[in-house]
C-alpha cells in the first residue's frame, strides 16, 4: 500500500511540474523549478528523479517548501538549490557511498560524508575540513572565528598541530579560510645573538623564562614556543633570541641588567654522590678540567685547582660523606655537574658461578714371589734368595721373620701366601707369594659462586690453612741449647679470582684466575708436605647467562715395573717364581666451567638471591629427611636467616 501511495504522489508532482519544465537545446539538459507550499518529501522525490541520486529521509524531515526559478538550471545547479532549500528549513543532506541521507542540521556533524560522487563539491554541502595555521596561534583564532560558524557547525583548535577543525557549508568554510589566511600573516621575526660577559647562559635562560612568562611560557608549554624563543649556546656562553623587534628589545634590556659580575667571585656547590666514589671522581674532574696546580686538604678530603688560573675552578672530595665540593665560574661548574651526572650512576653487578669437575680412576696390580735360603751352622750365615722391592714385602722382611721365628705381616690389598722351615742342621728356607690389586675412583665437584661490581676484581677462597716448615735448628755437640723450627702457613684449597667487564651489548669480558690445590698423600723421601696444584689464568668472553668451559686436563699414566732373576726369570711358567711385576694406571679428568649473570638493577639481584636461598632450603629439606626430622612445607622468608630468636625457636621445636 505504501508503494502505491508513493507512486501516486510522484504522478501528482509530475502533472504539476511538467508544464513548468523545458528542455535546453544544447549538450546539457536543464530544468526550471517553481513550487509553492509543496510537501518537502515530494520536493525530495522530484530532485531524485532529476539528479538520479538515491535519498534516505529522516522521519523528522517534514514541512512545506516554496521554490521560484526563472532561469533554466543544470542538474548540479538544481542539487545546489536543493541543499539551499533544506538549509533554510533546518535540514541538510549527507552524501554516503550509495545513498544520501537527509537529516536535521543539528545531527549532521556526527555523520561522515563521502564526496566522490560530485565533480565539484556543492557550495551548500555540509563538510568538515582541517585548516593549517602556519604563523599565528590556532587556539587564539578559535574565539575570533566561532561567531562566523553556523550554530549546528563545529570549530575547534588543535594545539599540537597548530590547526583548526571546522564543520560547515563549503561556501562558509571558504570564507573562513580566507579570513585565516589574512590573520596568519608572518611577523618580522629575526634571530639575534647576545654574548654574555659575566652571567652563565644556563642560569640566564631560567631567569628570562621566569621574568617573561607571557612571551616564553613555562617549561613544557606550547602556547608561545612558535613565536618567541631564547636558546642557550653553552659552548660559547651566548644567548640566541628569536622574535619580533619588541620582544628582542625587551630581552636585551633584561639581559643588560642581569649580566653583571658575581658578588662572590664564583659559585660553590656540594654535590652528593649516590653511587660513584668521591676520591676517584675528584681525580677524573681534575684531569678533565686541566692540569692540577695545587693539591691539599686534610681529614679525609683531597682536591685541587685545575686548568687555567683565570678559570678559578677547584674540586675537593669529602670521603666521609662521599660528596664533592666544587667551586668555579658558572661555565666550568655546568660542565663539572654534567660530568658528575654522567658518572654517578648505579653500577651493574655480575654473579659468576663456577663448576670445577674432577674425575679420577686409579688401578694397580702386583704379583711377585720372594725366595730365601740360609745356613746358620758355620761361622758365618750365608744367605741366598730373591729380593724384589716393587711388590709387597721385601726379602729383608722374610729373613727377619725366619730368624725371629715370627709370622710375617701380609701386604695390604691382596693375598699373601708364605711357607718356611728351620731344621736341626741350621738350614732355613722360606718362600712368599704375593698377589695384590688396588683400585680407587673419585668424582669431585666444586661450585663456588661470587657477586661483584662491573670492572671490579673479586676473590673467593675455600680450603685449609696448612703449615709448611721453612727452617729448622736442632741441638748439636757444640753446646747449642735452643733448637727451633720455623713454620709458614699457607691457604690450600680452591681459589677463584675474577674481574668482569660488561659491554654495551650485554657481553661479559672475564679475566679469570682459578686455582685448585690439595695436600697429596705422603711421598717417599719427602721432607715436608707435598701439594697438588692445578691453575688456570685466562681471559674469555661470554654472553649473559651463557655457560662456557675455561679449559681442562686429561691425564692417563701407565707405569709397569718388572723385576726378575737373570736367566731363571725367562723360563716359561717357572720363571714367574723368580720374577716380580707391578702395574699402576692413573686416569684423571679435570674441567672448569663458568657462567656469568648480569644484574643491572635491584630486581635482578633480588631474584638471584632468592634462587640461591631456595637451593639452600632444598638441601635443608633433604638433610632433615635423612635424619628423620620433621619438615616444613612452607619456605620461610629469607630475613629469617638474620633472626636469631626465630632460629632458637626452630631448634626448640
Amino acid at each position: 500500500m505504501y508503494n502505491h501511495k508513493t507512486n501516486f504522489l510522484r504522478a501528482i508532482a509530475l502533472l504539476v511540474l511538467l508544464p513548468l519544465m523545458s528542455m535546453a537545446h544544447g549538450q546539457e539538459e536543464t530544468w526550471r523549478l517553481n513550487l509553492k507550499d509543496a510537501d518537502i518529501r515530494a520536493f525530495v522525490t522530484q530532485v531524485a528523479d532529476i539528479t538520479g541520486y538515491s535519498f534516505v529521509v529522516d522521519p523528522r524531515v517534514k514541512g512545506k517548501v516554496t521554490v521560484l526559478s526563472s532561469a533554466p538550471m543544470t542538474k548540479d545547479e538544481i542539487y545546489d538549490l536543493f541543499l539551499a532549500v533544506l538549509n533554510v528549513h533546518g535540514f541538510t543532506a549527507i552524501p554516503g557511498e550509495e545513498v544520501i541521507k537527509i537529516v536535521q542540521q543539528v545531527d549532521a556533524k556526527q555523520s561522515a560524508e563521502s564526496l566522490k560522487r560530485f565533480k565539484t563539491t556543492p557550495s551548500e554541502q555540509l563538510i568538515t575540513r582541517v585548516i593549517q595555521v602556519d604563523n599565528a596561534n590556532a587556539l587564539e583564532l578559535v574565539p575570533i572565528l566561532r561567531p562566523l560558524v553556523a550554530k549546528y557547525g563545529h570549530l575547534a583548535g588543535v594545539a599540537a598541530a597548530n590547526a583548526l577543525i571546522i564543520s560547515d557549508h563549503r561556501s562558509n568554510i571558504e570564507r573562513i579560510e580566507q579570513i585565516v589566511r589574512e590573520l596568519d600573516s608572518p611577523s618580522k621575526y629575526e634571530v639575534e645573538v647576545i654574548q654574555l660577559k659575566e652571567a652563565w647562559v644556563g642560569d640566564m635562560v631560567t631567569l628570562l623564562k621566569e621574568l617573561a612568562p607571557d612571551e616564553l611560557g613555562k617549561a613544557g608549554a606550547d602556547n608561545a614556543a612558535r613565536k618567541y624563543s631564547v636558546t642557550a649556546d653553552e659552548r660559547s656562553n651566548r644567548l640566541i633570541l628569536r622574535g619580533d623587534e619588541s620582544f628582542r628589545e625587551k630581552m636585551r634590556e633584561l639581559i643588560a641588567k642581569l649580566d653583571q659580575p658575581s658578588a662572590t667571585g664564583g659559585t660553590t656547590k656540594v654535590l652528593r654522590l649516590k653511587h660513584a666514589d668521591a676520591k676517584n671522581l675528584t681525580d677524573i674532574l681534575k684531569g678533565v678540567m686541566g692540569e692540577v696546580i695545587k693539591e691539599g686538604g686534610t681529614g679525609g678530603s683531597s682536591g685541587g685547582t685545575a686548568g687555567n688560573p683565570n678559570n678559578n675552578f677547584s674540586v675537593f672530595a669529602d670521603e666521609g660523606l662521599n660528596a664533592l665540593v666544587v667551586r668555579g665560574d658558572p661555565s666550568l661548574m655546568q660542565e663539572a655537574e654534567q660530568i658528575v651526572n654522567e658518572l654517578d650512576v648505579r653500577r651493574a653487578q655480575v654473579m659468576i658461578e663456577a663448576a670445577i669437575v674432577e674425575i679420577s680412576d686409579e688401578l694397580g696390580r702386583d704379583l711377585g714371589v720372594q725366595l730365601a735360603v740360609g745356613d746358620e751352622s758355620g761361622s758365618s750365615t750365608p744367605v741366598a734368595g730373591t729380593n724384589f722391592g716393587n711388590v709387597g714385602r721385601s726379602l729383608g722382611d722374610v729373613l727377619s721373620a725366619i730368624l725371629s721365628n715370627s709370622v710375617i705381616t701380609p701386604a695390604v690389598g691382596g693375598i699373601t701366601v708364605g711357607a718356611g722351615e728351620r731344621n736341626e742342621n741350621g738350614v732355613s728356607w722360606g718362600v712368599l707369594l704375593q698377589a695384590l690389586a688396588t683400585s680407587s675412583a673419585a668424582n669431585l665437584l666444586s661450585t663456588p659462586s661470587i657477586i661483584t661490581l662491573d670492572n671490579q676484581e673479586s676473590e673467593i677462597t675455600v680450603g685449609q690453612n696448612v703449615p709448611f716448615r721453612t727452617g729448622q735448628y736442632t741441638s748439636t755437640g757444640d753446646s747449642a741449647t735452643n733448637p727451633f723450627t720455623t713454620i709458614e702457613r699457607r691457604d690450600v684449597g680452591l681459589t677463584l679470582k675474577v674481574t668482569p667487564t660488561i659491554s654495551a651489548d650485554g657481553l661479559v669480558r672475564l679475566v679469570v684466575e682459578q686455582t685448585t690445590e690439595s695436600v697429596a698423600d705422603s711421598i717417599e723421601n719427602a721432607s715436608d708436605i707435598v701439594t697438588n696444584k692445578r691453575e688456570i689464568k685466562t681471559t674469555v668472553l661470554a654472553d649473559d647467562g651463557e655457560t662456557i668451559v675455561l679449559g681442562g686436563l686429561t691425564r692417563d699414566d701407565l707405569q709397569v715395573t718388572k723385576s726378575k732373576v737373570p736367566l731363571l726369570g725367562d723360563i716359561p711358567v717357572l720363571g714367574r717364581l723368580f720374577s716380580s711385576e707391578s702395574r699402576n694406571r692413573v686416569k684423571r679428568n679435570l674441567l672448569v666451567f663458568l657462567r656469568p649473570t648480569i644484574m643491572l638493577g635491584k630486581g635482578e639481584a633480588h631474584a638471584a638471591t632468592n634462587r640461591k636461598y631456595k637451593a639452600l632450603w632444598d638441601v635443608d629439606l633433604g638433610t632433615r629427611e635423612k635424619l628423620g626430622l620433621p619438615k616444613s612445607d612452607k619456605q620461610p622468608a629469607i630475613d629469617r636467616l638474620f633472626d636469631h630468636s626465630s632460629e632458637e625457636g626452630a631448634q626448640a621445636q
